[in-house]
């Protein structure tokens, strides 16, 4: 029911985690135990809710690690430690990036934040997530099945992000640089300037590519020149980090990379 989040919001920028609310911690329980042990590793999206409407056209997404948990809604970041206490979530401390945004977003965060910070009720029934509290009942959906990761064949992956050290931006572009891979183990690039193609080899979470060669044209008005330069130097002969998540594809060489949206 809502739109996939983005791999990053904000051009060439790192976000300070701001603590924004302490809450006492809570006594562990062999159930609570049982229970955040099968929420370790996932994320969960808004299926429904009763009392809390969201904002048109965000997603919130809820995510669980071994002790940490975080949520995101389309504006910050947030995160913190937590334990299931029975049947409750217990969020010990909740922090936040600060990034800019429209006043809904902004008290959309706040309000979730307080609901989480709460001791909602927590229920786990296989993939279904239910956080209850007094003035609202969240439903969620295990990503992976609201969401499935795509395939890396038999689409186009649009190029919306490029990422270097520990920056991510974007380039305005009339038209998106592009690249595909096919069943047969041949790959097709558009670098907004040149078209490129080679091999490839995927053994998991790794692309080897091989014997890729682009044209040489000249970037006019609908192209960029510093895309192209990006997308050259990062698909290139050798071996990527790959990583798929719903509809978004990341391909890391070392500390510069891509990341790209399924169509």
């Amino acid at each position: 029911m809502f739109s996939s989040e983005s791999f990053l919001r904000c051009a060439t920028c790192i976000h300070a985690l701001t603590l924004v609310t302490v809450v006492g911690a809570c006594s562990d329980s062999a159930d609570g135990d049982a229970v955040q042990s099968q929420l370790v590793g996932r994320a969960f999206l808004l299926e429904s809710s009763e009392g809390f409407t969201p904002v048109e056209n965000t997603n919130v997404r809820v995510n669980f690690e071994e002790t940490q948990f975080g949520f995101y809604a389309g504006c910050n970041s947030h995160s913190g430690e937590y334990s299931v206490c029975g049947d409750e979530l217990c969020v010990e401390s909740l922090g936040s990036t600060e990034i800019g945004c429209a006043p809904e977003l902004h008290a959309q965060d706040q309000w979730l934040a307080g609901f989480m910070t709460a001791r909602p009720g927590l229920s786990l029934d296989g993939p279904r997530l239910t956080l209850s509290g007094a003035e609202a009942t969240l439903e969620f959906l295990d990503r992976e099945v609201a969401d499935p990761d795509r395939a890396l064949t038999g689409v186009v992956w649009n190029i919306d992000t490029f990422v270097e050290g520990d920056a991510a931006s974007n380039f305005p572009l009339q038209v998106p640089p592009t690249v595909s891979f096919d069943a047969d183990g041949s790959v097709r690039i558009f670098t907004t300037c040149n078209m490129g193609g080679g091999e490839y080899i995927q053994r998991g979470q790794e692309l080897s590519l091989s014997g890729i060669a682009y044209t040489e044209e000249g970037c006019g008005a609908s192209g960029s020149a510093a895309a192209d330069t990006h997308v050259q130097q990062v698909l290139t002969d050798g071996t990527l980090a790959l990583e798929i998540e719903a509809n978004r594809l990341t391909l890391m060489r070392g500390d510069i990379g891509l990341s790209a949206t399924a169509d």
